[in-house]
């Protein structure tokens, strides 16, 4: 596992941050756009999950936090590119629900949705 994530690191702090933040957005944005597709926009789940996002924030400011107060390597990014990866599957079941449904994650979704 330790190797895995040394291959996955990042060019640099900024883009560790940056990563899942941009990827947070795409996620909200795919969201709204597939909830308005399907005529079911929502206010309380939208500020839900602008909510969820911000504690993403803080679960990446906690990794920082303990990688650097305990001198623990990696904590930070495996945080991130969990962060990364989850975003990552919403934006993919958000296109799911608009009608665009891709190919490369349909095995993944569709074995998340069998469990």
């Amino acid at each position: 596992m330790e190797e895995i994530i040394k291959t996955l690191t990042f060019s640099s702090i900024a883009w560790q941050v940056i990563t899942p933040l941009i990827f947070s957005g795409l996620d909200i944005l795919t969201g709204y756009i597939q909830a308005v597709i399907n005529k079911n926009v929502d206010s309380k789940v939208m500020r839900e999950g602008l909510l969820h996002k911000c504690l993403l924030i803080v679960a990446i400011v906690i990794g920082y936090v303990v990688e650097y107060a305990f001198g623990l390597s990696a904590v930070s990014s495996v945080i991130t590119i969990y962060i990364c990866v989850m975003e990552l599957m919403s934006i993919a079941e958000n296109l799911k629900k608009a009608g665009l449904d891709l190919k490369v994650f349909g095995d993944i979704l569709k074995n998340k949705e069998d469990k």
